[in-house]
This record gives structure tokens, sequence and C-alpha cells, in this order.
């Protein structure tokens, strides 16, 4: 004869489940509202390219960048700065020019 089910493991069968592993979380991406892309005055990009020019290889910086619909904030080791390609190189990122709305030295 079998030995009755505890409460908890009927509770079990109950639970609601994701049968989409992370569908959610994409529904929840696309319903977000992307936010608008900030244009810096002539002030705030001499401003930028001052502290690009101070920056060196290997120094440990937090970046503020455009991507996706959104701005994200990245903190890793500066591999490389290419003013010809206009990319800055950061951690495992690439981040062009365009999109790179702040960056700052951590000391």
């Amino acid at each position: 004869m079998r030995q009755p089910m505890s409460r908890a493991d009927r509770a079990k069968q109950f639970m609601p489940f994701a049968a989409l592993k992370g569908y959610d979380e994409a529904l929840n991406r696309k319903a977000r509202i992307p936010q608008a892309r900030i244009l810096l005055a002539e002030d705030a990009q001499t401003e930028l390219d001052e502290k690009l020019r101070r920056l060196r290889p290997g120094d440990e910086v937090t970046a503020l960048y455009y991507s996706g619909g959104e701005y994200v904030s990245l903190r890793g080791r500066l591999r490389r700065i290419d003013p010809i390609g206009g990319v800055l190189a950061a951690g495992e990122i690439e981040i062009p020019f365009e999109d790179l709305l702040d960056i700052a030295e951590i000391e």
C-alpha cells in the first residue's frame, strides 16, 4: 500500500511553473519603453574627449553608454582606445564613441 502524500508535496502539484524558461523576462524586455539617446552638447563632448585623453590602457574605469535602447553602466579594465575607429574597449565590451555618455577612472 502507498504512503499518503505530505501536504507540502501535494501543494507543489498546484504551484505555477514556467513552461518556457526565460519567457517572462523576454516579455518584460519587449514591453520596456526604450530610452531616448542623449545628444551631448559641444562643451560636454569636449569634456568627454579630455577624459578619454587622460586614460591609459590598464586603468580601471566606469563607463555609461547607450546600448539596446537604454543606458548601461560598465565597470572594467580599459583595454584600448581607438581614436581612428572611434571605439573604446573595456573588459569584454567595445563601445563606439557616439554611444558613450560618460567615463571616469576609478582610483
